[in-house]
């Protein structure tokens, strides 16, 4: 069965709030990133889609404390849990939200992993574009059953976001080292240009 999908070429959803629903025990945080990377990751590419509204991440799973972060804001929230209950869990807190978006129109994205074994969860998810002013996105590694889920409104696969998020942490660290060389640049320019002027001060 598939999930029926509004168009992402509707222009109600451009600007709308995103809340990622993410499974970090079926789509992993790689070693090298925490859970916060990978928001800036997920904001570019759906910026890339023409999504423009403000992105929001809830985590879910029984992932090790230390790549999630022991801080948690509105944009970034972990739900700890075994990960038997993992989807049960996202699909409760999506008719939450959905429920009290009070008429806005909202986009919801899945970041999970292979859906084709459980066909209550695939039922259920399926009613969520009836409510019209939902969107639902997806986002799964390339490796699991993704005809299940198919739809235009696709991400691209979790490895993708993951190379992405690299690439911004990289750019990230680039611009901090630039930016640390420049400043020791001014400070020697300042230092070199007092030394001169005591210098010839001193002749006098």
């Amino acid at each position: 069965m598939s999930i029926k999908r509004t168009s992402h070429q509707n222009h109600r959803f451009i600007t709308a709030k995103t809340i990622a629903f993410w499974d970090i025990n079926a789509c992993q945080i790689p070693d090298g990133l925490k859970g916060r990377d990978i928001g800036p990751s997920v904001s570019q590419t759906l910026a890339n889609m023409n999504y423009l509204g403000n992105v929001s991440l809830r985590l879910y799973g029984d992932t090790h404390v230390d790549k999630i972060g022991d801080y948690t804001d509105q944009t970034y929230r972990f739900c700890g849990m075994p990960h038997t209950t993992i989807l049960e869990q996202i699909l409760v807190d999506i008719y939450g939200v959905s429920v009290f978006n009070c008429g806005r129109h909202l986009n919801i994205l899945l970041i999970v992993g292979d859906l084709s074994k459980d066909e209550a969860i695939i039922n259920a998810f399926s009613v969520l574009p009836e409510r019209k002013l939902v969107n639902v996105l997806l986002c799964q590694p390339s490796d699991v059953a993704a005809a299940v889920l198919s739809s235009e409104v696709q991400l691209p696969p979790w490895e993708k976001i993951v190379e992405t998020a690299f690439a911004i942490c990289e750019q990230k660290k680039k611009e901090i080292e630039d930016s640390r060389k420049r400043s020791e640049e001014i400070r020697a320019s300042y230092r070199n240009g007092t030394a001169k002027i005591s210098r010839v001060l001193g002749e006098f």
